[in-house]
Order: structure tokens, then sequence, then C-alpha cells
């Protein structure tokens, strides 16, 4: 800006710098004075002397992109002026009074629905805008939402375009350069995926989870494990903060922490939504003061470890590398990058566990634990082995996948398997003992079971009795309503899937194989076709959303042949197959279910309904007659030897489109 002497005015001619408001590697932020109009300013001052050439560039590509839109949109915090001398730049930045959104949450001691809908429409609305001008953001998170006073709750700007970018000016297929804050990054990001506008959106889905629930949906003790769990989208809707958060909130939340950005919702998307356009009143309904204690502690550990740091951190290359992963890998702590994302909502035991097996094997590669004995089968994308614990000589089954191979949905469903199987623990279901992610392979580390699967116990089987089938179906049951309990579907129950561990025992089983398994954020919302045709659900073949309710369908198809020694569904052609299933055409041919109890026909009856919502839960199966009433002694004397000749013919083939 020119004097009256038409001189050039440098910032300290025009402005008064006064308190600092907050600090970072590079520079500070101060409030700032004008000194003819005394209106209040923010300003960032930037040392230049700590940033190298490309930060230089960074800058200017900030300030030309705020230029653009400064005053173009009341939801975005404008450019006021701009100064650079040799040692320093001087930011001036419209000053929004009312601080960062979680610091006014904090202090608040009433919430509702209603609220974190009207902050996240406005978040919303804004980066509809940015992404209308053909900018990508790349660093939201809840420090860049400034409320404009002190008054509203909710009228917020967005801020800090120091990462944002033009599409136009990246490579044809996308941006690329990592970069952002690590808990709000998005999965294409960790990957080195070319991405556009959709990084944003993952962002927003972070942020909205924080907004409703007060914490954050991926944590870990250090960044690698929680790189991993972003790249899986491993997230729960915990119960003790979400049982009152209604179910079209999660549905968005869900719909925008898609690992795949294809089918990532839009901005336009989000703000069309049940839950953004739903009534105010209804909103205001819903208490969600619960939330505020754990966004109090949010904040507490936000403000204790300096947020401002994180982004600086974010940029480094070494930091972003996702190579050598494993439950012991040494990685960047996420106290030094990650202002109050530590730590998880499992159990102290869990934690203190996970910690010891750190210490344990802090930077040791597969190789130096474990040694690959012999093959034992091959699949697509992964070989199983027999492997040995170096130091400990016990004897594991080794799921090796060769990264190079993987496309990014791929990475995301394996780590989604490692995901669940290390949060699930129970005596019928196979145990995760071991993961590492190194540069050429991933290595799952499991029990090894040795018994074959339950039809290959069966068939050798002398005498087989009704009680026999109803004892398997029980220990199948017991493992899928814990499941269920924790939120998770199979998705491909079959007799292959059921393995013994010993040929010595005939009643322990474990479930295994959780290649199509998927978190139930909320009801129905499951869209991918997979499973095994013989046992698929009716809903999955109509591409219909689905849920864990598919399971049972699976649970009542597995009963079915285990009881007559085939499937209820039967026909070489796979669209008639499908379409007896999707009609559920199938009867209890009356040669075949003679001998056989009543209490069974009624049990599969109640699984095998074509409407997954009037089909049986878990539990309730569990309390059935047949599963749960004083009937050993008439279930073993109902002989089903004639059964065991038909087994061999109802084995399946896993399929997978969409």
């Amino acid at each position: 800006m020119e004097g009256m002497l038409g001189i050039e005015l440098g910032f300290e001619q025009l402005y008064c710098l006064e308190k600092k408001l907050s600090s970072g590697s590079f520079g500070q932020v101060h409030l700032c004075r004008h000194r003819l109009n005394d209106t209040e300013f923010a300003v960032k001052v930037v040392d230049r002397r700590k940033l190298k050439a490309k930060d230089d560039v960074s800058i200017f590509r900030e300030v030309n992109i705020m230029r653009d839109i400064s005053g173009t949109y009341d939801g975005i915090v404008n450019l006021v002026d701009f100064f650079e001398v040799p040692d320093t730049f001087f930011i001036v930045l419209e000053l929004a009074r009312g601080g960062d959104v979680f610091d006014r949450l904090s202090k608040k001691t009433t919430y509702t629905e209603k609220n974190a809908r009207d902050l996240a429409r406005n978040l919303l609305e804004a980066i509809r805008y940015v992404h209308g001008c053909g900018i990508v953001h790349r660093d939201l998170k809840p420090e860049n939402m400034l409320l404009v006073d002190d008054v509203s709750d909710t009228d917020t700007k967005l801020a800090d375009f120091g990462f944002a970018k033009r599409l136009s000016d990246g490579p044809p297929n996308g941006l690329v350069t990592r970069c952002g804050t690590p808990a709000f990054v998005a999965p294409e990001i960790l990957v080195g995926s070319p991405y556009a506008y959709t990084v944003d959106m993952w962002s927003v889905g972070v942020i909205l989870y924080l907004l409703l629930g007060g914490y954050p949906p991926f944590q870990h003790e250090n960044s690698r494990g929680l790189f991993r769990k972003i790249r899986a989208a491993d997230y729960v809707f915990h119960d003790k903060f979400w049982e009152h958060v209604s179910v079209e909130a999660k549905q968005l939340i869900a719909s925008l922490l898609q690992v795949d950005p294809k089918v990532r919702m839009t901005a336009q998307g989000a703000l069309e939504s049940a839950w953004i356009t739903a009534d105010d009143g209804e909103l205001s309904g819903r208490d969600i003061s619960g939330s505020l204690e754990e966004i109090r502690k949010f904040n507490a550990r936000r403000k204790l470890r300096g947020a401002f740091h994180a982004v600086t951190w974010a940029v480094n290359a070494r930091f972003w590398n996702v190579e050598a992963v494993s439950f012991g890998g040494k990685g960047t702590g996420t106290s030094d990058v990650i202002s109050g994302w530590i730590g998880d909502k499992s159990s102290p035991l869990d934690k203190e566990t996970s910690m010891k097996k750190m210490k344990e094997r802090l930077g040791k590669t597969f190789k130096d634990v474990y040694e690959l004995k012999k093959k034992i089968r091959t699949g697509s994308f992964a070989t199983i082995w027999e492997g040995r614990h170096r130091q400990t000589d016990q004897t594991v089954a080794v799921k090796v996948v060769k990264r190079r191979d993987l496309k990014p949905k791929d990475d995301a469903q394996f780590l989604n398997e490692v995901a669940i199987l290390q949060s699930l623990k129970h005596p019928h279901i196979v145990g995760l003992i071991d993961f590492f992610e190194e540069r050429e392979h991933f290595f799952m580390v499991m029990e090894l079971l040795n018994g074959g699967d339950v039809f290959d116990r069966i068939v050798e089987k002398t005498t087989y009795t009704e009680k026999d089938a109803r004892d398997l179906i029980a220990t199948l049951l017991d493992s899928v309503a814990y499941m269920h309990e924790r939120g998770v579907a199979h998705r491909d129950l079959k007799p292959q899937n059921l393995l013994l561990v010993s040929r010595e025992d005939n009643a322990d089983i474990k479930v295994a194989d959780f290649g199509f398994s998927k978190r139930v954020h909320v009801p129905q919302s499951l869209m991918t076709r997979c499973g095994t045709p013989t046992y698929v659900a009716p809903e999955i073949l109509k591409n219909h959303p689905h849920d864990h309710m598919v399971d049972m369908w699976s649970v009542g198809i597995i009963a079915y042949v285990l009881l007559v020694g085939y499937p209820p569904f039967m026909e070489e052609n796979q669209k008639k197959l499908f379409r007896m299933i999707r009609m559920g055409e199938y009867e209890f041919y009356e040669e075949d279910w003679a001998t056989i109890s009543p209490d069974a026909e009624d049990f599969i009856k109640k699984l095998l309904v074509v409407d997954p919502t009037h089909r049986m839960t878990a539990r309730e199966a569990l309390e059935h007659e047949w599963i749960a009433g004083d009937n050993d002694e008439d279930l073993s004397s109902r002989d089903l030897s004639g059964t065991v000749r038909g087994l061999q013919t109802s084995l399946g083939s896993s399929i997978e489109s969409g």
C-alpha cells in the first residue's frame, strides 16, 4: 500500500503487532491493529529464514488462492493484506473473534444434534464453495473451523489454506503431494494414489465423528498403527457415546469415511443428506451433552501437545512412509504429531499387552521373528504357509500377500481383515497372532488349525446324529453372536470356513477367513456383492443395502446342509440359482426330513426368511428350542448317517463382484 507521498508502506507502518495467539515451527499468529482505523486483524508472521525454497512457493500459492476467493463467500476467513520482506512474510487475515469450534464446545454444558448439524452444514457449505472454485483444501481439522464472534456457537468460517491447491495446477490424474494432519488425512494420500476433492470429504467425516462423539474415529499409540486404521477405515460407533445419536447422522459419517474415493459422498451430496436436511425440532430434541466430556478431554490433549506442530510434521516425507509396519514396528510416536489422538477405547489390559508386544519386537521384520516352513495353499493374492516362531518354536499359519499387485481397494480390504481380527477375541474365532507390513509383502500370522473343515470331519465319521449337527450350529451361533454384538458382519459363512483345531476333537471349531468381513456402523449400510453362491443372502443378490443379518441366512443354509447333506437351493445354472435364493424358493423333502425333528425344521424356516428384518438374530437363534431345549436324548437318537454321503456335493466356490 502507498502512503500520501507515494511511498510503499510496510507492515510496521500500517499495523501494530499485539499479543501472540499461537505459535509453530515456522512462525507465529498475532493479534494486530490497523494504525489508521483501529480495526483488529490476525496476522501470520512467518520466519523465512526457517523455510526451504519450496516452502516459499507454498506461501505464495496460499496467498494467491486466498486473494482469489477473499470477499466472495462469507464462510471463509478473508485475506486482508500481504507483506514480503527478506526475512519475514506477514499474512494479514480477517479476525475470527470466537476462536475455534472445539474451544467453544469444551465450555458448553448443553449440546444437541442440532448444534452439531448446524456446524456441519456450515462446514459443508464452505467446502462446496471451495471445491466449486477448483480448490482442494487438504487440511480440514477442528483448528481450521473458526467462530465469527463470541455470541454464535455455530456461525463459522473456514481458515488456513496453507496446503490448499488448485486441482488444475496438479498432474492430469490428480494431486499427489502427501500432506495434511495425520488423524484427518484420507487413505489415498497415505498410499500415494493421485487424489482430488474427495480427500476433503474424508476429513469432513472425521470432523463430524468428533462433533457428535467427542473423540476421533481413528486412534493408535503410534503413527503407523494410526495409518493402518485409516487405510482400513477401521472405526466403531461405541454404544457408550453413540447410543443417542441418530441413525441418519451415522449414515452420513459412514458415507464420508469410505476408503474408495469413487463412492465417497460429495459436499453437495452431504448437504442433501437426511441428517443435514432434518427438521430442527427433531434434532433439538436429541441431547448429546454426554459427548461434551469427551470433547473436553480431546481439547485438553490437543492444547497440551500443540496442534500447530502437526502440520509441519505432516509435510515430512519420512513421516509419511508407511513401510515396515508391524505390531512391534518402529514408528513415529503419535504424541509427536497428533494433538490428542493418543490411545483408543480398548481396555487397559489390551493396551498393556499391545505395548509389551511392541517392546518385544521393536524394529524387527517378519523374518527376524518367524520362518516359513511349507506352503499350504495358494490363492490369487495370497499364499498360506505353515510357519514357526523362531524364539518359542510355536507353529503358526501365515498369510503372505504380495503388495506389488494390490490395488488400493485390495490394500484396504486386507487391512480391514487385520483390524477386525485384532478386535475379535473369542475361543471359536481364529486368532490373529501378529501382523507385519513391509515393502514387498503383508504377513498375517494366525493360529494354525490342523483339523480340516467341518465337512472333512463329518464325511470321516462312522456315526452322525442330529445332536452332532445341532452342537456344531450352537458353537457357530455363539461366535456369530459375539461378532454381531461387536458390529462385525462376516459375509462368507460356509462349512469350508468352519475349521477344526485338531483331528482329535470333533467339536472345537473356529470361524475363519474374514476377507469379506465388514464393520456394520448403521443397519443396512453395506453394499458390496460378496460371498459364496450357495450360501449368499437374497438382499446381497438384489443389490440391496445389507448388514450382519446376511450371516444369519448363511447359518440357516449351513444348518440345512449339515442335516440332510445338500443345500436348500440347488441349480447348476447360476442365474436360476440366484432367482431361487432371491425368492426364497426351497422345500423340506419328506424322504430326507421325515426323521429330523420338527424343531430343526422350524429353526431353519426362521432363518431362511427373505426379508432380513424378520430373520432371527444370533441371540434369538441361541434361544430357539432346537438349540437351547432339553432335547439331547431325542436328538442323539436321530441318526443322520445317510446325510454324510451327500455332504461332499455341497461345496461352493467363493465369488466377489462389484
